[in-house]
């Protein structure tokens, strides 16, 4: 029987709240965008019965708990890989007195947030579609968040283990005995560097127990740079005379997955010290003086704030610096940027702020192409009272040229694009991608039980004909199966959905990106 790998999942048990409190966020700003799109009764009751299914799901007592849910789908034939979430530093990291008590704060402005949140979206649903239903579904979603927030407020301030050591700690022994107890398991242990500056650990020394050594029961390192460091730190570049994790990794082919789309998590801060190299419009840069954000994370407009702590502290182009210096590091860009980034760009869809644009914007924006090219886009844009529109009746042809030539501008920015450029460089062997938390679909009624159910296997189909069918061997090679599980709950599909799906969609080719390329990916 062929053994597959989920090579992205997480495991967390009940204590990782404020992660699952922003995913309801963001699930809830999702049926607003749902609702304004257009959308049936039937697909926004799926949704919201969704992040109910998911609140309840996930609200086990402990990680192993966890992990034999999704072993239920997977039946014992998949290895999964949990990757660590270390949040200590997600706050403010340059303020450690009173710590929990600041994170009490923090976490009860998400609940202040959610309470905002969800009577207006109801409110914005109930303006479009009546329904008794979908009003008791959102009530369901108060209750079950109520339930939290006083579970929540029983706990001291010592209590508060969401962001401290304790998390951290509690996280390591979970995914240590489970792996020493469950042969399908090879957990990823995460690093930030300012555990080094600020928890005083030799980090290089850490990897070494807990993953090079003969009794460690870690497989690979995670990082997750929106939490508030850059990929450029030189506790992963390593300076003069003291190497980085990445030298110790690259030198015993310890696999890394990194997080890499514009969505997810973020640091909380507004205010941010960064050690290492930024992105800042467009240009790649060094700070000599804590980082500003514009938008606030905790505000109805989080999604934007995570978009831009994304951008700033973990886009691609950040990521190729460390290629450069360690080609031959095995390294994962989890997500593929993204499904909605993968989709624009096997698409060529256009962002919205690009088909309707200020001339002289415009005009700045093509100033470094050719005369060709210059001529190219502005032939697929009227112009009216200057503002250069986007043209509805290009051919996918000519739309894709246009695309290719404002991508290489800057003016259209596509982490899908850009992780793709980098995966496929044979400079770089040991790149590669996985399609994690891929949540672009439709609710559809199921063949079998008639009931409605969030399938992705149509967009999968697309993405699987529409490029992964037409990519060499080489670049085939380089695209791995992943799940995110239980966070892609709260956007799309069931566990038993998801697996299925893409299972359905890649057909044969399953084996390559769940098989195959993972095996290869983990040094097996």
């Amino acid at each position: 029987m062929t053994t597959y790998y989920d090579i992205h999942c997480h495991i967390f048990n009940k204590d990782v709240i404020i992660r699952r409190l922003v995913n309801v966020v963001q699930s809830l700003l999702a049926i607003k965008d749902m609702v304004d799109k257009g959308v049936t009764s039937a697909e926004l009751k799926f949704k919201i019965d969704g992040i109910n299914r998911t609140l309840q799901d996930v609200t086990q007592e402990s990680s192993e708990d966890v992990f034999e849910a999704l072993d239920k789908v997977y039946q014992g034939n998949v290895v999964t890989t949990p990757l660590m979430f270390d949040l200590t530093y997600a706050d403010d990291n340059d303020d450690d007195e009173n710590h929990n008590r600041r994170y009490r704060k923090r976490i009860k402005r998400i609940f202040w947030l959610l309470s905002v949140a969800l009577p207006f979206i109801k409110a914005r649903v109930n303006r479009k579609i009546k329904s008794n239903e979908l009003a008791e579904a959102f009530d369901k979603i108060r209750e079950n968040v109520k339930e939290f927030e006083n579970n929540f407020d029983r706990k001291s301030d010592e209590e508060v283990e969401i962001f401290d050591n304790a998390n951290y700690a509690q996280q390591i022994a979970d995914l240590e005995y489970l792996a020493g107890k469950y042969e399908t398991i090879k957990p990823f242990f995460s690093i930030d560097p300012r555990r080094e500056y600020k928890g005083k650990v030799n980090l290089v020394d850490k990897l070494k127990e807990k993953i090079i050594a003969e009794d460690g029961r870690f497989a690979g390192v995670k990082l997750y740079a929106p939490a508030g460091f850059s990929p450029t730190d030189a506790v992963l570049m390593g300076s003069s005379g003291k190497p980085g994790i990445y030298a110790l990794c690259q030198e015993h082919k310890v696999p890394i997955t990194v997080h890499n789309s514009n969505g997810g998590f973020a640091c909380l801060s507004s205010v941010l010290k960064v050690r290492g190299e930024v992105l800042l419009n467009g240009n790649i840069v060094k700070p000599k003086k804590p980082l500003v954000f514009d938008e606030r994370f905790f505000s109805r407009k989080v999604h934007k704030a995570i978009a831009e702590r994304a951008k700033k502290l973990n886009h691609p182009q950040l990521w190729e610096l460390v290629l450069k210096k360690y080609p031959d590091l095995t390294i994962n860009f989890a997500h593929f940027g993204g499904s909605n980034q993968i989709m624009d760009y096997i698409n060529y869809n256009f962002p919205e702020e690009q088909k309707r644009v200020d001339e002289e914007e415009f005009e700045d924006a093509i100033m470094s192409l050719s005369k060709k090219n210059k001529e190219l886009i502005r032939n697929a844009y009227t112009l009216k009272r200057k503002k250069r529109i986007l043209r509805d009746d290009l051919t996918l042809a000519e739309r894709a040229e246009v695309w290719n030539a404002l991508y290489r501008t800057g003016f259209i920015d596509n982490w899908a694009k850009a992780i793709f450029d980098i995966v496929k460089n044979p400079k770089y062997p040991n790149a590669y991608t996985d399609l994690s938390c891929f949540s672009e679909g439709t609710v559809i009624e199921s063949p079998g039980s008639q009931e409605m159910v969030f399938s992705i296997r149509e967009t999968l189909s697309t993405f699987k004909t529409s490029f992964f069918d037409k990519l060499t061997d080489y670049e085939k090679s380089k695209i791995l199966y992943g799940s995110d599980y239980y966070l892609t709950q709260f956007f799309g599909p069931s566990m038993e959905q998801y697996f299925s799906d893409f299972k359905a969609a890649f057909g044969d080719d399953f084996e390559t990106i769940a098989s195959i390329n993972p095996t290869r990916f983990l040094n097996l």
